[in-house]
C-alpha cells in the first residue's frame, strides 16, 4: 500500500511539472480538490455538416424512390373505384331495360324543334339515358326533382342537373368537379349554367348524331345515325345500342351481350365552357358517337386524332385552354355548331374501362386494333369496331382485347 501511494505521488509530481512547463494559455485549468471528470466517450458527439448533408441526401433518395410507388398505389385505388362506379351504372341501365323492355335512349329532344340538334335549338333537350336511369341508381329523389316534360335546359331543372353524382365520377379525372357553365361562351349561353359532370357515356353509334346532315364517306355508307329512321342506325355497320330517341332491346344485340359495349369512359371538359362529360346533357356530352373507323378522326380509346370531338363553341374552348394543351391532353375538338361526336377517353395510363351489355367491366388498351374500313363490301371491321357495333355478325372474342 505504501509503495502504491508513492507511485501516485510521483505521478502527480510529474503531471504538475509538465503543466508548469506549458505556456499559460495552453495550461489546462487546475482541478479543484474533490472534483472529478467523466470520460469524453460518455458525451455524444454532434453531427458534422458533411454528415448532416449525407443523411439529408439519403432521405431524399428514399423519398424519390417511394413517391412513384405511392402515386401508383393511389392511382390503382382510384382506378378500382372507377371500375366499381362504372359497373354500378351499367347494372342500373340493365335494370332499366328489364323494367321497360328496352334500353334507355342515349339522348332525347323534341323533334318538332328540329330533326338535328344544332346551336340554334340545342336548348330543347329532353332527358338522356342517365336521367332515365336515376331511379335504378338509387337516385329517385334527384329524378323526382326534374320538372319533366320541361326541357333539361329549363331554369326549373337547374338544381337536379347540377347535382353531383359520385357514382358518375371517375376519381382519376381532376376536372370532373368543375361544372359546365354555358354562359362561358356565346355559343352555349342558351344551355344555362351549373351542369354537374360525369365520366361515363352510352355507346350510341359509330355514325354521328345527325339525321338530315348526312355525308357519304364512300360506297353509299352515310354518317347520320341519330334516329331509328336514320341511315346509320338502320345499318348493321354503324348501330350501337342506345341511339337518339331510340334504343335496342337486349335480344336485338345479336353479337351477344358479352361482345358489345354498353358504356365507356369519357373525360370532363378541360374548361368550364366545354360541355364534354356532362351527365344530364343529351348528345356527345354523355354518349359515344362516331368513335370508330367510320369517322376516323376520333377512332378508338384516347384517340390522338385532331378534331376528334365535334362540340359547340370548340373555338372558344381551344382559345381558353390553349391548342397545345388540347393536343397534349388528346382533347382536341372541331367547331361544327353542335355536339354530335364524342370518343372514349380516360386519365388512366394506356386505356379506358368499358361496361359490356352483360354488366361486366373490361379494360380496353389504347393499342387495340382500330384499323377498319366499313365502306367496302363486305365491310372490314377492326376489333374496336366490332365491340361497339351490336349486329355486325363478327363478334370480337375476349382474347382480342
Amino acid at each position: 500500500m505504501c509503495r502504491k501511494n508513492q507511485k501516485s505521488e510521483i505521478r502527480k509530481s510529474e503531471l504538475a511539472a509538465r503543466r508548469a512547463s506549458l505556456p499559460a494559455e495552453r495550461r489546462p485549468p487546475a482541478r479543484s480538490p474533490g472534483a472529478f471528470s467523466l470520460p469524453s466517450s460518455l458525451f455524444p458527439r454532434a453531427f458534422t455538416l458533411v454528415e448532416l448533408l449525407v443523411v439529408i441526401t439519403i432521405i431524399g433518395i428514399l423519398i424519390a424512390l417511394l413517391l412513384p410507388a405511392v402515386q401508383a398505389a393511389r392511382e390503382a385505388a382510384r382506378r378500382l373505384q372507377c371500375m366499381n362506379n362504372l359497373k354500378q351504372v351499367g347494372l342500373a341501365v340493365l335494370s332499366y331495360e328489364e323494367t321497360h323492355g328496352v334500353l334507355p335512349p342515349s339522348s332525347t329532344w323534341d323533334r318538332a324543334a328540329g330533326v338535328d340538334i344544332r346551336q340554334g335549338n340545342n336548348n330543347r333537350l329532353g332527358p338522356n339515358w342517365v336521367i332515365l336511369t336515376l331511379p335504378h341508381l338509387e337516385q329517385q329523389a334527384v329524378y323526382d326533382a326534374f320538372r319533366l316534360p320541361r326541357y333539361i335546359t329549363d331554369p326549373a331543372n337547374a338544381a337536379p342537373r347540377g347535382t353531383v353524382l359520385s357514382v358518375m365520377l371517375c376519381p382519376s379525372d381532376p376536372n370532373n368537379r368543375t361544372p359546365f357553365n354555358g354562359s362561358a361562351n356565346s355559343g352555349t349561353s342558351q344551355l344555362g349554367d351549373g351542369w354537374a359532370r360525369g365520366n361515363y357515356a352510352a355507346n350510341a353509334a359509330l355514325g354521328q348524331m345527325n339525321h338530315t346532315f348526312c355525308v357519304d364517306y364512300g360506297n353509299g355508307v352515310l354518317n347520320c345515325a341519330a334516329y331509328a329512321t336514320s341511315y346509320g342506325w338502320k345499318s348493321d355497320r354503324l348501330r350501337g345500342v342506345m341511339g337518339a330517341n331510340t334504343a335496342l332491346r337486349i335480344p336485338e344485340i345479336r353479337d351477344g351481350t358479352s361482345n358489345t359495349i354498353l358504356l365507356g369512359e369519357i373525360r370532363a371538359g378541360l374548361y368550364t365552357g366545354d360541355q364534354r362529360g356532362t351527365w344530364a346533357m343529351s348528345g356527345g356530352a354523355s354518349a359515344l358517337w362516331a368513335h370508330g373507323s367510320h369517322a376516323g378522326d376520333g377512332n378508338g380509346p384516347n384517340s390522338p386524332g385532331l378534331g376528334g370531338d365535334n362540340i359547340t363553341a370548340c373555338d372558344a374552348v381551344t382559345a381558353a385552354v390553349g391548342y397545345n394543351t388540347m393536343v397534349s391532353e388528346r382533347m382536341t375538338c372541331y367547331d361544327i355548331g353542335w355536339n354530335n361526336q364524342q370518343s372514349p377517353r380516360s386519365m388512366h395510363q394506356n386505356g379506358v374501362h368499358v361496361c359490356l351489355c352483360d354488366g361486366s367491366v373490361q379494360w380496353i388498351s389504347d393499342f387495340i386494333d382500330i384499323v377498319g374500313n366499313v365502306y367496302v363490301t363486305p365491310p372490314v371491321f377492326s376489333v374496336w369496331d366490332r365491340l361497339n357495333v351490336s349486329a355486325d355478325g363478327a363478334p370480337a372474342s375476349a382474347s382480342a382485347f
